[in-house]
């Protein structure tokens, strides 16, 4: 392969890499306003997920159940 050949190649996939990016950047929600969550709001958790929560943390501290 000659030189010309080579950058021909090194080009084309520069180039892909470059689409592929602004592609993925588009669709990706980013933060618009300075201190402000744009994404979905987190589910309350009841009150059988708390303990079971609870217990996990006691355990992983050394506690037993």
């Amino acid at each position: 392969m000659d030189t010309r050949t080579i950058r021909f190649f090194m080009l084309a996939i520069l180039l892909g890499l470059l689409a592929g990016c602004q592609e993925r950047e588009a669709d990706n929600p980013f933060l618009k306003e300075k201190g402000v969550y744009s994404g979905t709001a987190d589910e309350e958790l009841n009150d059988d997920t708390r303990e079971q929560l609870r217990r996990r943390m006691k355990i992983q501290r050394g506690g037993g159940v």
